[in-house]
């Protein structure tokens, strides 16, 4: 195992290669514990750009390459060290990672390769360079010795044992013509969002999806009246849960520097609230693992729920339903959609200026309920109709009136089936109740 103790500088001590060797193993490994005590995840590039001109040919190569390996070693493609080769992808390679790859240094081994040797292992090759004297005010230059980066880009399929690796992209398939086709799903490795479109079209999207959330269930509060019922109550409590994470992520996607396990956490509080609302066991999924070394894995089923999610936000569970005076003690409800017949429960809240414990007794036996094309046969047949179940409290998902009593229209028989074919809701009450007044709801199971 290195050592990377601190060298003990003494006077009148020889000086070896060693203890300037010493010297720098030992500030790297300083700088390299408290890089890793900072934050986690510090592997990825920053800056990734392929040479896709040269897929047709059927080879990869980088144009520029910024970032930090996975043992910690920072790079800048070319600009601190050259480009690696382009490699060229026979017909066969398919669903392959592509790395980008850095020998690692062991101990004993060869450490920087002097000669040009493309097979070399060495973690570093010569180089000559020239450097100016910036202390000399005659601006002297020497040509001096350096060690500069050996990196190479290999296939999964290779022996990588001896290198650190980050992978670029994944090869979908080569053409017959040999073109390269790379999986556009696929997402690098990385250190900030804006180094793929695909994490910014993510955070872009959810973005968006909020917005035009956050404008409807603004204006379907508002137009409630802000009455206290559960679903306006729960449609508050959205609004204000979106209009929290709605200006964070859009302060994420202004910033530069976003690492993808920030947005990943945001993303994940975010998904976590909307459990509160819209699934049954009001829990989040327990499932969802962050993998800061195959992000589309973990980022792909995350934005998925996050959709279903925030798709169930506009599904209003209490709709209210208009109900219009007609001639001779008729009301008529029109319903423009039919699937709440088979998705929802029908609630009629009565208020009449009399007790509620006689409208409660004289309702049932007195109204009658049909469509509006059967309304008149029930009542001059005196013939059943829909019944209704009389509710001890106004069920949660609606405002609470004083003053009303509340009724479930039973879902059975003739008269409800031919609600199916009808355009809505008739009913009849006999009789002058007194300031009468009635709302109909539909509430979605």
């Amino acid at each position: 195992m290195e050592k990377n103790n601190k060298i003990a500088w003494m006077e009148s001590q020889y000086l070896y290669p060693h203890h300037f060797q010493q010297q720098e193993r030992y500030l790297e490994s300083r700088i390299e514990l408290r890089a890793n005590a900072i934050r986690h995840y510090i592997w990825g590039f920053s800056n990734l750009q392929l040479d896709v001109s040269l897929l047709a040919e059927g080879r990869i190569a980088l144009i520029s390459a910024e970032g930090i390996m996975s043992d910690g070693c920072p790079f800048s493609l070319p600009h601190h060290a050259p480009l690696p080769e382009a490699i060229q992808i026979n017909q066969q390679t398919k669903n392959q990672l592509i790395y980008l790859v850095l020998p690692f240094y062991q101990p004993g081994s060869k450490y920087i390769e002097t000669q040009h040797n493309t097979d070399s292992i060495a973690r570093y090759k010569l180089q000559q360079i020239d450097i100016f004297d910036y202390c000399s005010s005659n601006n002297n230059m020497e040509s001096i010795e350096s060690a500069t980066l050996q990196f190479r880009l290999a296939l999964e399929s290779e022996d990588l044992g001896n290198f650190t690796c980050l992978p670029i992209a994944r090869i979908q398939e080569v053409t017959q013509e040999g073109s390269v086709i790379l999986d556009k799903k696929y997402i690098p490795c990385c250190l900030n969002i804006k180094t793929n479109s695909q994490l910014q079209n993510y955070l872009n999207d959810i973005i968006g999806i909020l917005k035009q959330r956050g404008e409807v269930l603004s204006h379907r509060f508002i137009a409630s009246n802000q009455e206290a019922g559960s679903s306006a109550i729960a449609d508050f409590m959205l609004l204000q849960l979106i209009n929290r994470y709605e200006p964070r992520l859009e302060h994420l996607s202004t910033i530069k520097g976003v690492h993808p396990e920030v947005l990943y956490c945001e993303l994940l509080g975010l998904m976590g609230e909307l459990s509160t609302f819209t699934t049954e066991d009001k829990r989040p999924l327990k499932t969802l693992v962050y993998n800061h070394d195959d992000l589309h894995s973990c980022y792909q089923p995350l934005i998925d729920h996050l959709g279903r999610h925030l798709s169930a936000v506009l599904e209003q569970t209490a709709i209210a339903l208009p109900v219009d005076k007609r001639q001779y003690g008729v009301y008529v409800s029109r319903i423009s959609d039919r699937n709440l017949l088979t998705q929802a429960r029908f609630i009629l809240a009565i208020h009449a200026e009399m007790s509620t414990v006689k409208l409660r007794e004289y309702l049932p036996s007195h109204i009658k309920i049909g469509s509006p094309e059967t309304i008149r046969d029930l009542v001059n047949n005196q013939l059943t109709g829909i019944t209704l179940t009389s509710l001890p409290v106004a069920p949660r998902e609606i405002p609470y009136q004083t003053g009303y009593v509340y009724f479930q229209l039973d879902e059975h028989g003739d008269q409800w089936q031919s609600l199916k074919s009808s355009g809505g809701f008739a009913f009849h009450i006999p009789g002058d109740l007194p300031k009468l007044g009635i709302e109909f709801w539909a509430i979605r199971s």
